[in-house]
C-alpha cells in the first residue's frame, strides 16, 4: 500500500525506512558514478588526444547545465511532481553516461556533460522539493544528513571505484557500468511506497519572479548563509592540496591528510543531524561556521605535514558538523505550494557559492603569497560567520525532538 506521512506524526524510524528505497539507496546508486564522473570525465578525454584544458572544460560544462537548469528544475518539479521529476532526471543522466560510452570527440563530451549537468541538478531540486514535502521538520535534519552523509561516502568510494573500473575493463564499459547503476537507483525510486503531498498542488504556476519578489528577505539573509557555506567547503577543498604543494609534501602525504579529514566529517553527519532536529538549526550552522572560519584562518599557519594535518582535521569537523545545513535551510524556508520554483532559486544561490570558492582563491592567489590568500578568505569566512550568527532566523521554534 502506498503511503503519504508528512504530517502523520510517523516515527523517525518509520520516516527511515520509508526512506530507503526512495532516498537512501538511490542517492547510494547515483553518488558513486556521480562522483566517479569527476574522474573518469577527465581521464577519458586526454585518453583520446583532448588537451588538459579541454578535460578541465568538460566538468565545467557539467557545472554551467547545473546552474543553467537549477530554476527550470524547480518549474518541472511543480508541473509534474517531486518524485516523477526526480525519475526523469536520473533517467537522463543514466542516459547521459550511456551517450560518454559512444563519444569520439571533445565537442560530443562537453555536450553530454552540459545535458548530465541539467539533469543532475532538476533532480537535486526535485529531491530537496520531495523531502520538504514528506518529512516533518523535526525529522528533516536526521533525513537529510543521511543523504549528505552517503554523498560523502560515495565521494571516497566513486573515484576509487572508477580507477580500478577503467583499469580492467577501460573507459566504455566503465560509463555503462555507471549508466546501469542509475537505472538501478531510478528502479529503487519507482518502487517506493511513497507518494507525493497532495498539498502541494495547490498554489503550482507562480512565476520564479514572483517567488523571489516575496521572500527576498528569506534569499538575503538564510541564502547568504547558504552560499558562505559552500564556499567555505569548496575553499578548504581547494587550499588544503595547494598549501601541501607549496611544501613539497609527497602527493601520498596529501592524499593521507585529505582522507583524513574526510574521515572525520563522515564520522560526523548523523550526530550533526539530530542535533539540528533537537537542537535547532542554529546549534549546528552558527559553531561549524565559526569552527569554517578558524580553520581556514589557521591553514595560513600550517608550514609543515602535522600543522596542515592538524588543521584539515579541524576544517572536517566544521564541515561535518555542518552536514546538510544548506539543504535543511532551503527545505524549512520553502513555502508550500511554490517549492519547486523557490528551492530551484535557492540551488542557483548555492551552486554559485560552490563557484566563487575556487574563483576567489584563484584571483587572490594572483595577487598574493598563498597564505595572505589563506588568511584573506579566513576573513571573508568570518564576516559571513558573523552574518550567520546575527541574521539566520531558527527554523524549529519549539526546538523539539521528532517523535
Amino acid at each position: 500500500m502506498s503511503v503519504r506521512f508528512a504530517a502523520s506524526g510517523a516515527s523517525i524510524r518509520d520516516s527511515h525506512k520509508r526512506a530507503i528505497s526512495s532516498l537512501y539507496v538511490p542517492s547510494l546508486f547515483f553518488g558513486i558514478p556521480g562522483h566517479a564522473a569527476f574522474l573518469l570525465l577527465p581521464l577519458c578525454i586526454i585518453e583520446i588526444g583532448g588537451s588538459p584544458s579541454a578535460a578541465a572544460a568538460v566538468i565545467g560544462f557539467k557545472g554551467l547545465g547545473m546552474m543553467l537548469c537549477d530554476i527550470p528544475g524547480g518549474k518541472i518539479a511543480s508541473k509534474i511532481g517531486n518524485k516523477l521529476t526526480m525519475q526523469v532526471a536520473a533517467m537522463v543522466v543514466g542516459l547521459a553516461f550511456l551517450a560518454y560510452s559512444f563519444c569520439d570527440s571533445v565537442i560530443l563530451f562537453w555536450l553530454v556533460a552540459f545535458i548530465h549537468g541539467c539533469g543532475s541538478s532538476t533532480f537535486l531540486v526535485g529531491r530537496m522539493s520531495f523531502l520538504a514535502s514528506n518529512y516533518p521538520v523535526n525529522q528533516r535534519g536526521r533525513i537529510i544528513a543521511m543523504i549528505a552523509g552517503s554523498l560523502r561516502l560515495t565521494a571516497l568510494l566513486g573515484p576509487l571505484a572508477g580507477g580500478l573500473l577503467i583499469e580492467f575493463i577501460e573507459f566504455k564499459n566503465t560509463f555503462m557500468i555507471c549508466s546501469v547503476m542509475f537505472f538501478m537507483g531510478v528502479f529503487c525510486m519507482f518502487r517506493s511506497q511513497v507518494l507525493e503531498n497532495s498539498s502541494e498542488t495547490e498554489l503550482r504556476g507562480t512565476s520564479t519572479i514572483d517567488v523571489v519578489k516575496d521572500y527576498q528577505n528569506i534569499f538575503m539573509t538564510a541564502g547568504v548563509a547558504a552560499v558562505v557555506f559552500m564556499l567555505m567547503r569548496a575553499a578548504r577543498t581547494v587550499l588544503i592540496p595547494i598549501i601541501g604543494e607549496s611544501y613539497n609534501l609527497d602527493p601520498s602525504a596529501i592524499g593521507l591528510i585529505v582522507s583524513l579529514s574526510a574521515l572525520i566529517d563522515v564520522l560526523l553527519f548523523y550526530p550533526a543531524g539530530m542535533a539540528m532536529d533537537k537542537y535547532g538549526r542554529r546549534s549546528t550552522a552558527v559553531p561549524s561556521s565559526i569552527l569554517f572560519t578558524l580553520g581556514l584562518l589557521g591553514l595560513a599557519t600550517a608550514n609543515s605535514f602535522i600543522s596542515l594535518l592538524c588543521w584539515a582535521v579541524f576544517l572536517g569537523i566544521a564541515n561535518g558538523l555542518s552536514t546538510g545545513i544548506v539543504m535543511t535551510l532551503g527545505t524549512d524556508h520553502a513555502p508550500v505550494g511554490r517549492r519547486g520554483e523557490f528551492l530551484g532559486v535557492w540551488r542557483l544561490i548555492t551552486d554559485s557559492g560552490s563557484t566563487l570558492g575556487p574563483l576567489a582563491v584563484s584571483g587572490l592567489l594572483i595577487f598574493w603569497p598563498l597564505s595572505i590568500a589563506a588568511l584573506s578568505v579566513g576573513g571573508l569566512c568570518g564576516i559571513g560567520s558573523y552574518l550567520i550568527f546575527k541574521h539566520v532566523d531558527e527554523t524549529i521554534k519549539d526546538g523539539k525532538e521528532g517523535a
